[in-house]
């Protein structure tokens, strides 16, 4: 895992991980001085930095390695690939920036997300392409990034064009259902599917086990991919019925991918804390499937929902990846920092109190900061 590491932009990931560091002091702010009633600007702030700058600039770099490394591609245009990202970075640090302190600003730099967005999945799916001549497997895994990005790209789009119709007089009538549609195209068909591609190939290097079960990994993306889909559309359209479909589908994939998950887990020799780090995600996409359907059903449950998808799924499986490169001492207290974040963050906004989810940020800001000194004290330049 080390070595595949070194080969991604560092930069990016440093960047990253100073905004997933800013995210724990700004949802502090949020917590103690607006509490946690409504989706404010800086409420939405806060998603788009955890959103963009933490996880999708982290995710973004890895991919860079990784599309060459699992389907034996290589890029046409490896400058235009880290100047495409290096402008969707400045756009996904400037983008709640100007929520946070010049509203005026949102709709220009929406564009520029939208359009670094584009270039990366242009330049990705043109490489991707030489796959075609690949074997079957490669041929399957470049579909399957093929299909994610293309869904990058149409959440970046929905994005943009939410972002300009907060400059027009009148808010659209549409603006809150596309808003929805674009956050749970986000959370579940980027990040979650992005998650179930990538963990395909990365878990076989932190914990050296094959999955057994294969099926499990077509349920996973058929109904995964279908599910998404589906609930966006549902939420963009205003059909409830629609909506029961794709989480019902979504809901399944997710277990099939806890299932296989955590019997690799269980037959693996992988340093503990890393082990911990994988399980803990998967039991909070489990959560986080409790609280998609008590939303569904009438229960004031959103925000919770989106917190334990970005921070406690997202977030822990990412922190795991990390995690296999660390000392283990201050490793394990990140994690039992992070979890701690979790939780509070998630009682805080079900019972909408803001004292846990300050407490939250708290611990998440504590579990940065030994997850620091965890992969610093490991740390070796590249040569």
């Amino acid at each position: 895992m080390r070595e595949f590491l070194q080969r991604v932009p560092r930069w990016a990931l440093v960047l990253a991980q100073l905004a997933h560091a800013a995210s724990w002091v700004l949802l502090f702010w949020i917590a103690t001085q607006q509490g946690v009633a409504g989706l404010t600007p800086a409420a939405i702030a806060w998603i788009h930095l955890v959103g963009l700058g933490w996880i999708t600039l982290t995710a973004l770099a890895i991919l860079i390695p990784l599309i060459p490394a699992t389907t034996g591609v290589t890029w046409q245009a490896p400058r235009l690939q880290h100047l495409a990202l290096a402008g969707f970075a400045v756009g996904a640090i400037c983008f709640p920036a100007a929520w946070l302190a010049f509203d005026r600003a949102i709709p220009a730099v929406g564009g520029i997300l939208v359009v670094a967005a584009a270039f990366y999945v242009a330049l990705a799916l043109w490489a991707l392409s030489g796959a075609a001549r690949g074997e079957r497997v490669e041929r399957a895994v470049a579909r399957a990034f093929s299909i994610s990005l293309i869904v990058f790209a149409l959440v970046a789009v929905l994005g943009a064009t939410l972002a300009g119709a907060i400059a027009a007089p009148v808010v659209p009538t549409w603006f809150l259902h596309l808003a929805r549609a674009h956050a749970l195209l986000a959370l579940l068909g980027w990040l979650t599917l992005l998650i179930y591609g990538v963990s395909a190939r990365t878990l076989r290097l932190l914990f050296a086990e094959r999955s057994r079960l294969l099926f499990a990994h077509i349920v996973v993306g058929t109904l995964g991919m279908a599910g998404a889909i589906v609930l966006a559309a549902g939420a963009a359209a205003g059909s409830l019925a629609t909506m029961w479909v794709g989480a019902v589908a979504m809901a399944i994939a997710a277990i099939a991918f806890a299932v296989d998950t955590l019997d690799i887990v269980a037959r693996s020799q992988g340093a503990l804390v890393v082990r911990a780090f994988v399980v803990a995600s998967v039991l909070w996409s489990l959560v986080a499937i409790v609280l998609g359907i008590g939303t569904l059903l009438g229960h004031h449950w959103s925000d919770a929902f989106g917190y334990v998808v970005l921070v406690g799924w997202v977030g822990q499986m990412l922190d795991g990846h990390l995690a296999s490169l660390a000392r283990p001492l201050p490793a394990w207290l990140s994690f039992v920092a992070f979890q701690s974040a979790v939780l509070y963050g998630l009682m805080g906004l079900l019972a909408g109190f803001a004292a846990p989810v300050a407490l939250a940020a708290a611990f998440g800001a504590l579990g940065w900061c030994a997850a620091i000194v965890a992969l610093g004290s490991v740390y070796r330049p590249i040569e």
